[in-house]
């Protein structure tokens, strides 16, 4: 790293030629006890107020005019501010500056100050819009880095919650956080995943979930072997299971690693509910994932190939109203699905005033539409309807994503070969989730390798298990 030199206006200099110049850099000098500082700030990234009240103010006051032997010193004493560093090369400078930071620059000496004054950007601790809250805090994560870390150090007031921090990015500087608890958290696992963290070379990283796909094992599959959450008490929870909570500058999301399937159908109003209420809640989100992923397929095999297995009155009614039908009823079953899904994403994209006109118009007057032109029969809708709702019931939207596919593939197995062809692509979607691997640890545990102990409380709540049985810090090491 180049040094900085005694001479300031070389420094200034490099600052201009280094920015081009730009319009928001504010350079101010000042003569300060017959020595020139200088003060240089990105207008746009730092308030102005801070800089009047705590750093040109006590400049200029009257007492500077008396002989100071150090000002560097007298500086750092006398400036009031809770964060202050001293800066001695070029590359730390620019990042800081680029920080928000104001820098204070001081003829005859080769170092410099860099003081935060960084403005608020963010919009604020507001309640979580994708992960609803019934019951517990309201508060969410931000795109503030350190109010994201304070919401959870709010929870977790503990001397061994510790946190790596790493600037990543060559062109857009983001800052990355690595959270865990030291005595809970498997070290090795730490230490793998903040080595994959400082080798990653990027020109700028927007989302956790880029930092995620480049340090992960699990590229290929359309499954996530990660969590996001916008919810800052189901992160404290997630440490408290020895995991690692990784947070990144300018995103309300935080990802947590590993994770198992499992975590994807828990709730953190899990923990705040009746235990029994809580545990069918549960039994419900595994039902509804069955649901989604084989409601379509089961309804193709039975009516096209296992026609044995259904009542006779109830095969003459499907047959009646699939009667005028053009399509078969796998493609009837894609299409009507296809049209489902161009609806979810044209919800997604629109605002919330004209997305809820939106589904109206798709889920009724599209639905009753297509059954009055016999383009598809109402069972079909039935259906679907059936299988889109049990999809919506999971709130991790890249799960629900992965799944889209295999519920795909389990149609095309029920196409081709019936209940049989259902079973063979069972055994493959079974075989995909035991080989998926989450830094590490196995996807589908406590399953495979099955852990009866872990097994209750991850679908049946002990109220015991919950207030009372904790675990010991060698098996929640292993987890």
């Amino acid at each position: 790293m180049k040094k900085l030199p005694k001479d300031t206006s070389k420094i200034i200099s490099y600052i201009m030629n280094k920015m081009n110049n730009n319009p928001d850099l504010i350079i101010k000098k000042l003569n300060f006890n017959s020595n020139q500082i200088a003060i240089i700030f990105n207008e746009n990234m730092v308030s102005s107020k801070t800089i009047n009240d705590f750093i040109l103010e006590p400049l200029t006051e009257n007492n500077i005019n008396k002989k100071i032997d150090n000002i560097l010193e007298y500086l750092k004493t006398y400036i009031p501010t809770t964060k202050m560093i001293e800066i001695n090369n070029y590359e730390d400078l620019i990042t800081y500056l680029l920080n928000g930071y104001t820098i204070i620059l001081i003829d005859n000496y080769s170092v410099c100050l860099g003081i935060e004054t960084k403005n608020i950007l963010d919009s604020g601790i507001s309640p979580a819009e994708n992960e609803k809250t019934l019951k517990g805090p309201k508060d969410a994560f931000t795109e503030n880095y350190q109010t994201n870390i304070g919401l959870i150090r709010k929870r977790l007031k503990y001397e061994n919650l510790k946190l790596f921090n790493k600037s990543i990015g060559t062109i857009g500087k983001s800052m990355v956080g690595v959270m865990y608890i030291e005595e809970i958290t498997n070290k090795k696992l730490v230490n793998k995943i903040i080595n994959k963290i400082d080798k990653i070379k990027i020109e700028a990283v927007f989302d956790v979930n880029q930092i995620i796909e480049i340090i992960s094992e699990n590229e290929k599959n359309v499954i996530p072997n990660f969590l996001t959450t916008e919810r800052p008490d189901y992160a404290a929870m997630q440490l408290l299971e020895g995991k690692i909570v990784i947070i990144l500058e300018n995103t309300p999301f935080v990802a947590i690693v590993p994770a198992f399937i499992t975590d994807f159908f828990h709730t953190p109003e899990d923990m705040y509910n009746r235990p029994i209420n809580a545990s069918i809640n549960r039994l419900i989100r595994f039902i509804a994932f069955i649901l989604t992923i084989l409601t379509p397929a089961l309804y193709i095999a039975l009516t096209t190939y296992n026609h044995e297995t259904i009542p006779e009155d109830l095969i003459i009614n499907l047959s009646i109203q699939r009667n005028g039908v053009p399509f078969s009823t796998i493609i009837e079953a894609i299409l009507m699905i296809l049209t489902f899904e161009i609806l979810k994403e044209t919800d997604l994209r629109t605002s919330s005033k004209i997305g809820s006109s939106l589904s109206i118009v798709g889920s009724l007057i599209l639905g009753n539409a297509a059954v009055a032109a016999g383009i598809v029969s109402p069972i079909m809708v039935i259906i679907i309807a059936i299988t889109a709702i049990s999809g919506l019931i999971v709130s991790h939207n890249d799960f629900i994503n992965g799944i889209r596919w295999w519920r795909i593939m389990f149609l095309i197995g029920a196409s081709l070969a019936g209940v049989i062809g259902i079973v063979i692509v069972s055994l493959i979607f079974i075989t995909n989730l035991v080989s998926i691997k989450s830094f590490g640890y196995s996807f589908s545990y406590p399953f495979s390798p099955f852990n009866k102990k872990k097994m209750g409380n991850n679908i049946i709540i002990s109220f015991y298990n919950r207030y009372f049985k904790h675990t010991s810090t060698s098996e929640r090491k292993n987890i």
